[in-house]
């Protein structure tokens, strides 16, 4: 098969989530005692949260509505004081990441009984809010069977838009060894950085963020699955110029900081058409082609933002919002959210898929759904 000719599939994606949530109201209502020390900060909660489009975000933190005496994570203090250092954060990470990646992973391989867990080649971890070595690949190899030869690569640090990298990643592979098979891990914790700092940055940051994880499998075997898959035709990576200062991330002593301007959304719509237009002319299709547009859900504006800039119908990006309301913003987890839904449903044809991260960068992949018969 000659790499011309040669077609790499996303087979399926199985997700999961902490079992604890709590819906905005009940946030909202928790950082009013906490925070709304002043009608200027109770205003702008209220404007933020009640804004969100999100309903309700799961965390790997179950302190809040207990009482301070049971608090497991946080001191045991209405204050929540003093915050959780960014070593304390850490240690939570590493004891979900195990058991979250491992659940992930173990759902993805119930759905592909043939695939077999020593069959695969190669593993893909994507991360940017914790660390560990080993990491977390370890303990999936280890408890799901992977053979020991496996071949481990981890990106982390690059954020929301991370999947696309990492299929990026997966595509060359697949396309430079036809027999590999090759899983991706999106694990994201994000609720692990809440700080209680009253800065636009941080106030938006914790009220959109959350927890999530994603496990994949991609191969150019096309028989690995059976039912709708999503063939990698094409990505396109752009870096939007003087936009560094706008989305950032970095370590602090009480978490990793988050710089997340207000003007995110306003870089997007400026830059959105021209980008999705130069990956359609790579793949040799219209942007009338696309029926189906996966966006990463970074925020409300955000998805308002691309559906103006390309004159999208209303219900064009309904399962980002959908995956909004239910789950908020889990980074690079949340644009594989989105596409196992649009696996699941009946439609076929062009797929977009756009995420967005620190940089400012916009990852774009173009896909075709079809479905694979026996």
């Amino acid at each position: 098969m000659s790499l011309l000719s040669a077609q790499v599939y996303l087979h399926e994606i199985s997700t999961c989530v902490p079992p604890k949530s709590y819906t905005q109201d009940f946030t909202l209502e928790f950082l009013l005692h906490l925070q709304g020390t002043s009608p200027r900060k109770r205003e702008f909660l209220q404007k933020i949260y009640q804004h969100s489009a999100i309903h309700k975000r799961h965390t790997v933190i179950e302190d809040y509505d207990k009482d301070p005496a049971d608090y497991k994570f946080y001191p045991r203090n209405a204050s929540l004081k003093p915050e959780p250092s960014t070593a304390r954060r850490n240690e939570e990470y590493i004891k979900a990441a195990d058991l979250l990646s491992v659940q992930a992973v173990r759902g993805l391989l119930e759905r592909l009984p043939d695939v077999a867990p020593d069959s695969v080649t190669h593993l893909i971890t994507v991360s940017c809010t914790g660390f560990s070595a080993p990491g977390f690949d370890i303990y999936v190899m280890k408890e799901l069977g992977f053979s020991p030869s496996l071949h481990r690569l981890h990106i982390g640090f690059m954020g929301c838009y991370a999947a696309i990298p990492a299929l990026r990643m997966a595509r060359d592979i697949c396309l430079a060894n036809p027999d590999a098979r090759v899983v991706i891990v999106n694990l994201e914790l994000c609720s692990l950085h809440f700080q209680q700092k009253f800065d636009p940055d941080t106030v938006v940051a914790n009220a959109i963020f959350a927890d999530g994880v994603s496990a994949a499998l991609v191969s150019a075997k096309r028989t690995d699955s059976r039912g709708p898959v999503l063939a990698i035709q094409n990505t396109l990576s752009h870096f939007i110029a003087e936009s560094e200062d706008d989305m950032a991330w970095k370590i602090g002593e009480h978490g990793f900081d988050m710089k997340l301007s207000l003007y995110v959304p306003r870089f997007i719509e400026l830059n959105i058409a021209k980008i999705t237009d130069a990956l359609f002319e790579k793949v040799c299709k219209a942007r009338s082609d696309i029926g189906i547009w996966a966006i990463h859900p970074g925020g409300r504006a955000i998805l308002e933002k691309v559906e103006e800039a390309l004159a999208l119908d209303t219900d064009a990006l309904q399962v980002s919002y959908d995956i909004l309301r239910e789950y908020g913003n889990m980074s690079s987890a949340t644009i594989m959210f989105v596409l196992e839904r649009i696996l699941a449903d009946d439609r076929e044809g062009g797929v977009f898929a756009a995420a967005f991260g620190p940089g400012l960068t916009v990852e774009c992949c173009f896909f075709e759904k079809f479905k694979v018969m026996d």
